[in-house]
């Protein structure tokens, strides 16, 4: 089953670095607004919940979907595999500069910040 992007309710993290959504759940890619990138992630063949690749789109062990507003480096045939250190952060972002940063938990909140 997938859903509606613009229905949803996200966590914000961070991603190779940049501010990303994520949602446990499989999201229609035609209802991602342009100008946003919507990944699959895969968890470890083990399911003890690790993130380990992610993929335009993942058939078996679906651990989410990640929405963010510039493209992500698919360098493994069209794949990226996680480097939990420094690929993988829960937190949405760091630094002075986000002290006063308000989540994101919708599209909507998350183009405003940060759509081009």
């Amino acid at each position: 089953m997938t859903f509606n992007a613009m229905t949803e309710r996200y966590e914000e993290i961070t991603v190779c670095g940049k501010p990303a959504l994520f949602t446990s759940i499989r999201i229609k890619r035609d209802t991602i607004p342009d100008g946003l990138y919507a990944y699959d992630v895969r968890h470890d063949d083990e399911c003890r919940g690790i993130p380990c690749e992610i993929a335009p789109f993942v058939m078996v062990n679906h651990w989410g979907t990640i929405i963010l507003a510039e493209p992500l480096e698919l360098p493994d045939g069209g794949r990226r595999y996680i480097d939990e250190d420094t690929d993988w952060n829960y937190a949405p972002l760091d630094g002075e500069s986000t002290t006063n940063h308000k989540l994101c938990t919708t599209i909507s909140d998350f183009m405003t910040a940060y759509a081009h």
